[in-house]
């Protein structure tokens, strides 16, 4: 077999390390490293980043998630992108991580940097990476006062606050109104304090679905209806209350760019749910979907156990 007379163009390079920096992070957290790992992004997590490499010995698909972890903490403290160098690391390029322009350093191969630590073996190498970037950026800052590094934005970066436009904000207010009304038709005169919004009140919702809905037909029919969307907001709610999260809405816009937030084919448009938009590896939430999940897959999926894993 011949080589590929036309490799990947730079861009497509980059283009394709992006796109896999969600898979990888998700990889290297639950196949990757232990469960009691600190997967925070911290500098304290490179040390132990860093053993974790020297303890194993780790193959392609592990050093290239650790890439992309360990290029992301140097980022947040030198700001600065991810680039690909399409002539070394093989037929997927190099990551690189290129520090805010103004540092005046230059691009750091972060495979490289892995390398060296596995060569040198002090757990220390990482760190002190880390170290040599802070001082950089502590010397401008004393040149040029207020000076702070700028970090473009990755997949792997939280959302950050989002706007609540009109659609959210009318969907949230009729939602709200109608509880009261809500609670009354599932209880009659009955007990309503089960309604706390606590997660053990989500025993209470799972039961009233499926009770409800034999089929996912059954179910896919009623999703505008009454019932369902007051079913989701409470799901919501209760997230919202106890896992540091809010509702977002992100209006279908025909004229997004493919791969925003507003594009159609972004599975998070055009609904209601709840994300944690300041932290990473975030776990945005369709409260629908996961009522769904009740008809779907039976009694195996429970709603308190999937809230808590959040």
């Amino acid at each position: 077999m011949t080589a590929d007379a036309h490799p990947p163009a730079h861009e497509q390079l980059l283009e394709r390390w992006l796109d896999d920096l969600q898979v990888l992070a998700a990889r290297l957290q639950q196949v990757h490293l232990p469960g009691d790992f600190p997967f925070d992004y911290t500098p304290a997590s490179l040390a132990e980043l860093e053993h974790e490499l020297l303890d194993e010995d780790p193959d392609d698909g592990f050093r290239r998630a650790a890439t992309a972890y360990l290029g992301e903490v140097l980022m947040d403290v030198c700001g600065g992108r991810w680039d690909v160098d399409p002539d070394t690391g093989g037929e997927d390029g190099d990551p690189l991580v290129r520090p805010d322009p103004a540092l005046g350093l230059p691009p750091l191969s972060v495979g490289v940097l892995i390398d060296v630590a596995l060569a040198e073996r002090s757990g220390e190498v990482f760190t002190r990476e880390r170290e040599r970037l802070a001082d950089a950026v502590s010397g401008l800052r004393r040149t040029a006062p207020g000076w702070e590094p700028v970090k473009e934005r990755s997949p792997l970066d939280p959302i950050g606050p989002q706007p609540v436009d009109d659609w959210l904000r009318r969907w949230l207010a009729d939602r709200q109104a109608a509880h009261p009304d809500w609670v009354r038709q599932l209880t009659g005169a009955g007990e309503t304090r089960e309604w706390d919004f606590s997660p053990d009140s989500l025993d209470a919702l799972e039961r009233q679905v499926r009770g409800r809905y034999r089929t996912l037909a059954d179910f896919d029919a009623d999703r505008e209806g009454p019932f369902l969307q007051g079913a989701v907001w409470y799901l919501g709610q209760v997230i919202c209350l106890h896992h540091d999260s809010t509702w977002v809405h992100w209006a279908i816009e025909p004229d997004a760019p493919r791969g925003s937030h507003h594009h159609a084919d972004n599975p998070w448009s055009g609904i209601p749910f709840t994300h944690q938009p300041h932290r990473r590896q975030a776990h945005p939430c369709d409260p629908l979907d996961m009522l769904r999940g009740l008809v779907r897959y039976g009694t195996a999926h429970r709603l308190a156990g999937l809230v808590s894993e959040i």
